[in-house]
């Protein structure tokens, strides 16, 4: 049986001098109709989210409602600060961070409200009690929680404007199921049917599934930016709080641009490093992202740590920019580790990875940032990574691409420089039986049309990569990813007020003369020019790209396995020609297709068939 574990404060005072900050995992199962819950699932679903906080958990139940929570505790270790949490009628279960939550505290107590907790978990709650759905519109933060009203009987479901934080679902005339993994929710589905929208995305948009679809039909993503409250009839109401399509362009001088978002950038960093009693560090690349950060964090934090991974070169794929982030390092003076792997350790760690991503991620750094948290989990609860700074700032390379080129309308010049593939390949490689229409070629162009005519098609390109590509991606990577070892990844490029602002700069300006224009030009107030304006590196995993011995023969023995044949989700011509010819087949942005197709079918039979 499982026991009820909450932390009540309505009716006890506290002596906590310190903020009580956690990152964690959550879910939770809410009954429609009178059953019995049934234990083994709730504690497979309290287990599926335990990487992501492994300092203690605990659970809320009652006879409609469950609540479960895995904490990371990076303020405060004490047991007051465990949830669930319980003030009156409302129970909280919270994942993330949020920036401001003293203003917001101070201005709650202004207006009356008691606080006896002095962390961010308690802001949210009164915050909801005073302004309702629009609480979210004040939080600055990463965020994915869940509000419990026992009095009303309904619940309150929320996640971040650019959902950094995750939160799935699954919702059905009985109950709704909720979790920071898919993985637990898989346990509640009798029928695990392969959701052929979300099939498209993955093939056609280098595994970013968007919200609200994942690749397991009936488990759905809140999508960023978006509240929804369940009532106990099982009604649901969902609302967008934010919108970045709606963001117009400004006319702002260089120098109005580079001075502004110098100093959003660094009110991210200072705001990230500010809110923790235990120490941050940085993963440092080498590459002008990771060592800005790095650069700013100085100002604010004189002891940094920084990690660095690399690989073993394979011809021309180097396999690290060990030379670049050792030179950053002794720059600004910080205690440096790096970890070279061997293919040995890449090779034995495959199926980890790939069992412990909630989404298949066919991105090869996936596996790098899995070992790199591993090694650094072990000294760190957070660090800073650069991620996002190549979506705000323009560092890809088919932006130019897309700018240069003349008489294309928008989803001619997406599909031509962004997508892996036309619909034409995508039903060459896949099972008839798992190919219905050419969604995302027609999610796109509605997406476009939608937008203000006065913006260019890079401009949108640019408002795409923020509401749909970078979540479902390089996001929902690191976050997953660090979490697997209960590890905090903040991104302060991510930043609402960062983001927001760039949004208003012209796409084609941010990237006039060289990618990331202006985020050079800041970078020269922090960093030396070989590391500025040097070629632009990404995240190598070389055994994965270029596939050879033991890694060819971990890819053709899943893709003729017993499962993969009995499954038949690929065309057997099209997946004999990628084995024949492992090392000649790329997508659009550089992706091996024999990795993406043996990944998704390795995680397939880890996840679903386990």
């Amino acid at each position: 049986m499982i026991s009820v574990i909450v932390v009540d404060y309505s009716n006890i005072q506290s002596n906590i001098k310190k903020p009580i900050i956690i990152m964690c995992g959550i879910c939770g199962e809410f009954k429609f109709k009178e059953y019995s819950f049934n234990d083994k699932k709730l504690s497979d679903l309290l287990k599926s989210i335990s990487n992501r906080g492994k300092d203690s958990h605990g659970i809320f139940k009652d006879e409609n409602m469950f609540l479960g929570h895995h904490r990371l505790s990076i303020i405060d270790t004490s047991p007051k600060s465990n949830q669930p949490m319980q003030f009156g009628d409302h129970i909280i279960v919270f994942n993330g961070i949020i920036y401001n939550y003293i203003d917001l505290r101070n201005q709650l107590i202004a207006k009356g409200h008691v606080f006896y907790s002095s962390g961010d978990t308690e802001v949210i709650i009164k915050m909801f009690i005073e302004y309702g759905d629009n609480c979210v519109n004040y939080l600055d933060g990463v965020f994915s929680f869940c509000i419990y009203d026992k009095a009303k009987k309904n619940i309150f479901l929320a996640r971040d404007r650019f959902g950094i934080k995750p939160l799935y679902y699954s919702i059905n005339q009985k109950h709704i199921v909720f979790s920071s993994s898919v993985k637990g929710i898989i346990n509640y589905k009798n029928n695990k049917k392969i959701n052929p929208i979300a099939l498209n995305y993955q093939f056609t948009l280098h595994s970013a599934v968007p919200a609200p679809h994942t690749i397991i039909s009936g488990i759905n993503k809140l999508e960023p930016g978006c509240v929804m409250t369940i009532s106990k009839s099982g009604k649901k109401y969902t609302n967008k709080y934010f919108n970045i399509e709606t963001i117009d362009i400004s006319d702002l001088s260089d120098t109005e641009i580079i001075e502004k978002s110098n100093f959003l950038l660094n009110e991210a960093v200072r705001k990230r490093l500010k809110i923790s009693d235990v120490p941050v560090g940085i993963l440092l690349s080498g590459g002008l992202d990771s060592s800005l950060i790095t650069a700013i964090s100085k100002k604010y934090k004189d002891k940094i740590s920084t990690y660095s991974i690399g690989f073993n070169s394979i011809n021309e794929e180097i396999g690290n920019e060990f030379y670049y982030s050792d030179k950053v390092s002794k720059n600004f003076k910080t205690e440096h580790s790096k970890y070279n792997i061997s293919d040995i350790e890449l090779y034995e760690n495959l199926d980890n990875v790939i069992q412990d991503m909630s989404e298949p991620m066919f991105s090869q750094d996936s596996s790098a940032f899995y070992l790199l948290s591993q090694k650094v989990s072990q000294s760190e609860k957070v660090v800073l990574s650069g991620q996002g700074a190549d979506e705000v700032f323009g560092g890809y390379f088919w932006y130019e691409k897309i700018m240069n080129e003349k008489n294309l309308t928008d989803i001619e010049l997406i599909s031509k420089f962004y997508l892996d593939r036309n619909f034409k390949s995508y039903q060459s490689a896949i099972n008839k039986d798992y190919v219905e229409d050419n969604y995302v070629v027609n999610d796109l162009r509605d997406r476009c049309h939608n937008m203000s005519p006065k913006l260019t098609t890079l401009d949108k390109v640019f408002r795409l990569e923020m509401s749909m590509f970078i979540i479902d991606d390089p996001v929902k990577r690191i976050d997953n990813m660090t979490m697997s070892h209960s590890l905090e990844a903040r991104v302060p490029f991510l930043d609402k007020d960062l983001v927001e602002f760039m949004l208003t700069v012209k796409a084609s300006d941010k990237i006039k003369k060289a990618p990331k224009y202006y985020l050079k030009k800041i970078s020269e107030e922090y960093l030396n020019n070989d590391i500025i304006y040097r070629d632009k590196f990404y995240f190598p995993v070389p055994p994965l790209k270029i596939l050879k011995d033991k890694f060819y023969n971990y890819c053709k023995d899943i893709l003729t396995s017993e499962s993969a044949l009995d499954r038949g989700l690929y065309n057997r011509e099209y997946i004999n020609k990628l084995i024949k010819e492992p090392n000649d087949n790329f997508t659009n942005i550089n992706g091996n297709e024999l990795w993406h197709f043996t990944l998704l079918e390795r995680w397939l039979q880890l996840n679903i068939e386990r």
